[in-house]
């Protein structure tokens, strides 16, 4: 495992990142979802530079690969050469198995979310965040 996944990793299962949200009183189930991918990634336009992860405001409808200043894997990088935009389709398989869709990817399967509705949900939730 790439040691910044490990680090990412290690942070949500400290941060018990859906007992965390829970317990913060977090309403919005997407929001709740996004709560696995807060130790690495943000939606604050604010947050970049100090990210494990690129920042995923706006991401739907957002060309792979293409955050200014962010540093991706060369797969990652040869996978968004062909064009490919984040899709909501393309986000689901991204986020159930990263390593499935693009082999040699640095992010590694996140711990969750676990579930098809926990995807749909964390999905939803990005396509709010501009």
């Amino acid at each position: 495992m790439k040691l910044a996944a490990f680090f990412c990793a290690l942070a949500a299962v400290a941060a018990g990142a859906s007992l965390s949200a829970q317990a913060q009183g977090i309403a919005d189930p997407g929001e709740r979802a996004f709560s696995y991918c807060y130790s690495c990634h943000s939606v604050d336009p604010n947050e970049t530079a100090e990210l494990q992860g690129p920042n995923l405001i706006a991401i739907l409808g957002r060309p792979v690969a293409s955050v200014s200043g962010f540093e991706y894997s060369p797969a990652l990088r040869a996978f968004a050469a062909g064009g490919k935009v984040w899709t909501a389709e393309l986000l689901g398989q991204w986020i159930e198995n990263p390593e499935s869709l693009v082999p040699g990817t640095e992010m590694q399967k996140p711990i969750g979310p676990r579930t098809s509705e926990e995807r749909r949900l964390l999905i939803e939730y990005l396509a709010r965040q501009h």
